[in-house]
């Protein structure tokens, strides 16, 4: 399934785009499941080789910051001859997942995940190691307290370093972005080039994804009882969701977990003491002339960009990661912000979907419904929420959907994935929604501060979102009754 548009092949090597010339063997697919494969092997040569063995063979497979790694971690070990452990091409494979790179294109360095996102390699396993290790050190330079405040080793290596280059980076070209959106894989069944969407920037959701993944698993193994897990067995257990064991931390909740350890206060401090570090190794190039009050107002204006977008914010899965069709016809744009937020079940598909998979497939099944069978431009709904821990992008935040007759311009709908006439979605799932998703709507400007939740029925001749779902809304701050309440019938969504 061909997901993002063809790559010109002027701005790709050619065995990037013909995968079965690349000498010697077929490009692998940049999947956890290789990269897992290969760790396994590694740790399969030695009984001994521990997590930390491998995080530091993973680390020598670096080949920018090295040094700024070494301040926080220390020595790599004597180095290891990968050529007795692994085939050339599997080392090779290691090699170019370790090491990040934004280009203007295509992002380099990120593996996509079970559960459909897509994270940094390099700030994944340097979280693990920094775990470990977990140590502060104090920058030398400058009077300004903020910039001698304790760096933390773990957040330093994680996301405070890079996310101050990239303030710093828009600071000094607007045309770059301090954050940006997510991307597309060519293929999610057999990912191979990552494409970027959205604006030039140094900090990708990619990057964050592996920075808080990395950050989260350290954080747990710096208290983690001895023995210590093989690196393969914790991120199996982090990753797929029907593994468990040795973690009840799982990647689906990401944002709550980070969230949970997050003070926005010493956050900016360790971007500003991380980046003062690195400046230091830099010989002063990074910071330049740069005055501390003005670096701290834009760490601060950064963090904060940060935490709204990434915290505060329900992780969405994009149309192009769930495999949408395109859009037929044209888009009609809404005129924001809007008013009401109005709540759907799916009723069919009847039951949860709990993984990515099965929330794509569901995602693919509605749509294909929507524009096959009933003729509409596009899936109707503006987002799906699924029981995976994960929003699902329809028609999005700027376009009119199909989902509340009479309403559509108005609000968005936001469809529940399964049946809730006689049972709740997940918790988790109606948090998505209740909390994340309307806080963020408002602070991005997508909904009024004094918005309105309601349920379709409220506005249809329907029991959509089915009655255990209206009465679980009505109890919602945001609730709010219409005066023409029509009769209630059976079924789901039936209107554009």
């Amino acid at each position: 399934m061909k997901l993002c548009g063809g790559v010109p092949q002027g701005f790709l090597p050619l065995w990037l785009l013909c995968p079965l010339l690349w000498p010697g063997y077929a490009t692998p697919t940049y999947h956890l499941s290789n990269v897992l494969g290969i760790i396994d092997e590694l740790e399969g040569q030695d009984t001994g080789m521990t997590i930390l063995n491998i995080t530091a063979i993973l680390r020598s497979l670096q080949t920018a910051d090295q040094d700024f790694h070494r301040l926080l971690l220390g020595e790599v070990p004597a180095p290891v001859d990968l050529s007795g452990l692994l085939s050339h091409p599997k080392e090779t494979f290691l090699r170019e997942v370790m090491n990040h790179e934004v280009g203007r294109l295509v992002e380099r360095g990120v593996i996509l995940t079970p559960d459909g996102t897509t994270v940094a390699m390099g700030n994944l396993v340097a979280g693990v190691e920094a775990g470990l290790k977990r140590e502060v050190s104090l920058p030398r330079s400058g009077g300004d307290t903020d910039l001698r405040a304790p760096v933390d080793s773990l957040c330093a290596l994680t996301l405070a370093k890079d996310l101050g280059l990239a303030f710093l980076a828009h600071q000094a070209n607007k045309s770059q972005e301090m954050l940006a959106s997510d991307g597309c894989w060519d293929n999610v069944d057999l990912p191979r080039i990552f494409t970027r969407t959205g604006p030039w920037t140094l900090a990708s959701s990619a990057l964050i994804n592996g920075g808080m993944d990395g950050f989260i698993l350290g954080d747990l193994l710096a208290q983690y009882p001895p023995p210590l897990p093989r690196l393969s067995a914790l991120l199996r257990d982090y990753y797929y969701s029907q593994a468990s064991g040795l973690l009840t931390a799982k990647a689906r909740s990401r944002r709550m977990n980070f969230e949970a350890t997050f003070d926005l206060g010493n956050f900016t401090r360790q971007v500003l003491g991380a980046v003062s570090l690195y400046d230091q190794l830099r010989n002063n190039s990074v910071l330049g002339d740069l005055e501390h009050n003005t670096f701290r107002k834009i760490c601060e204006q950064g963090v904060k960009l940060f935490h709204q977008n990434y915290l505060v914010c329900p992780a969405i899965i994009p149309r192009c990661i769930w495999g949408a069709r395109p859009f037929k016809g044209e888009p009609i744009q809404l005129a924001l912000p809007l008013r009401f937020v109005y709540i759907h079940h799916t009723y069919t598909p009847s039951q949860p979907c709990t993984n990515f998979p099965d929330c794509a497939a569901n995602m693919r099944s509605i749509q294909n419904f929507h524009q096959d069978d009933r003729e509409w431009s596009d899936i109707g709904y503006s987002f799906m929420v699924g029981s995976d821990g994960y929003m699902y992008e329809g028609r999005g935040w700027h376009w009119l959907g199909a989902h509340t007759k009479g309403q559509n311009s108005k609000g968005y709908g936001v469809g529940f994935i399964g049946n809730y006439t006689s049972e709740l979605p997940e918790p988790t799932a109606l948090a998505l929604v209740r909390d994340s998703f309307t806080k963020c709507a408002v602070a991005g400007g997508k909904i009024t501060s004094d918005y309105s939740i309601q349920g379709h029925r409220q506005h249809r001749a329907t029991s959509c979102p089915g009655n255990a779902l209206f009465s679980e809304i009505t109890t919602w701050e945001a609730f709010k009754e219409v005066e023409d309440t029509r009769p209630t019938l059976g079924g789901a969504s039936t209107d554009t």
